[in-house]
């Protein structure tokens, strides 16, 4: 089931690089313009687990990249 979450980033290169770990993950990314990518997690259940797992992942990949800004909405 794909639950689309958009996320946010003010840095092109942060966009850069969570687009590939992302990928690595096997979640599905696609731009939205330079600061914005619609996320799908493509192996989830249901809406729930895919907002639970995608919100974990932002938050790791946050944890690991403070310098970098990111929304969720």
């Amino acid at each position: 089931m794909g639950l689309a979450m958009r996320v946010r980033i003010r840095d092109s290169v942060g966009l850069d690089l969570l687009v590939d770990d992302l990928l690595r993950s096997g979640c599905v990314p696609a731009r939205v313009d330079e600061e914005t990518v619609h996320v799908i997690h493509p192996h989830a259940r249901n809406a729930k687990e895919a907002m639970t797992e995608l919100s974990f992942f932002l938050r790791a990949w946050q944890a690991r990249h403070p310098e970098v800004v990111l929304t969720v909405s």
